[in-house]
């Protein structure tokens, strides 16, 4: 599994992310599956988006938090990144899910999609229709703002 990655062992000890149940990627991708799709990612040309590209912005992490918060990605504490419908996914600051987005994913040439997340009285509270989609290179996308 793709969060058993060495890359992710000094994170999970401390407490920096923290594994999320196979249960919480098949309910993320139940909900990105009633999106419009191309062959491997969401059509994109029919939901109106904000696009970031990390390449554009020199690679800076910083550029990337001013563009989740200006997204609404920084009105929550975390968020969630989902690798795969099938596989665990991780819970980590919504700061850090962009900051260290190519850390996060360092390997993957698939997409990866990230989805906001809020506290609730059992645990984290996933917000689906808050989310980006990382290409895996270089740009994220999420729906437009209104």
């Amino acid at each position: 599994m793709y969060i058993d990655s060495d890359h992710f062992t000094d994170w999970l000890d401390s407490g920096r992310v923290e594994r999320m149940p196979v249960e919480a990627s098949r309910k993320f991708d139940e909900y990105l599956c009633t999106l419009p799709w191309l062959p491997s990612r969401i059509d994109w040309r029919e939901i109106p988006y904000s696009v970031f590209s990390y390449a554009d912005a020199g690679w800076s992490g910083d550029a990337a938090v001013e563009w989740a918060r200006a997204n609404g990605f920084m009105e929550f504490e975390k968020c969630f990144i989902m690798y795969s419908a099938s596989e665990p996914g991780i819970l980590c600051s919504s700061r850090d899910a962009f900051f260290e987005l190519d850390h996060l994913t360092m390997g993957r040439v698939h997409p990866a999609y990230i989805c906001a997340a809020g506290t609730g009285e059992e645990g984290p509270v996933l917000s689906f229709d808050k989310f980006a989609e990382w290409d895996g290179f270089a740009i994220l996308t999420t729906p437009h703002r209104p």
